[in-house]
């Protein structure tokens, strides 16, 4: 019984080694550089991405102000969407779809000197289509526009933090 416990240690020690020398790392909290302590967000046409934004930013430790006056920075989303695209085709039915979300953004200091170009952020998943379940189809589309957002918005949050830096 001891030599098991001490072969499943060693197997557990020697996966971190491994796992650790790869330069595998778990993604921790974005830390953001003071410019985003207090933020002002305004959100052109479709606030999706804006209120998971906001949600974020208050996450990581950041203010949401009402007014541009009272922040260290605003974040514009200028537009974010989704497309559906057809990928495969079989018969006289589409097999896959393909669902793209972008987000544009850009960022201004509280003068409004803006810090960047415009940034565009892109997720794209692929989904089954099945024409014999279209409402369970529609739902499962309509799911994975909503987890779409939270990747966007981590790719906003690491463009920021370089943004500042």
């Amino acid at each position: 019984m001891n030599q098991i416990n001490h072969m499943r240690s060693s197997f557990v020690l020697l996966m971190a080694l491994i796992v650790t020398g790869c330069g595998f790392h778990l993604r921790g909290d974005i830390v953001l550089p003071a410019l985003y302590d207090r933020v002002h967000i305004v959100a052109m046409g479709n606030t999706q991405v804006a209120n998971a934004l906001t949600d974020a930013l208050r996450n990581v430790g950041s203010q949401i102000v009402a007014s541009p006056e009272d922040s260290t920075s605003v974040v514009t989303i200028l537009s974010s969407g989704t497309q559906r695209k057809a990928l495969n085709v079989g018969g006289k039915s589409i097999r896959e779809y393909e669902l793209q979300l972008d987000a544009s953004f850009v960022v201004q200091d509280n003068k409004g000197v803006q810090l960047s170009e415009q940034q565009t952020v892109t997720v794209i998943r692929n989904f089954q289509n099945d024409p014999n379940d279209v409402l369970g189809k529609d739902n499962e589309e309509q799911l994975i526009r909503s987890e779409m957002v939270q990747p966007a918005v981590f790719q906003i949050l690491r463009r920021m933090k370089a943004i500042a830096q």
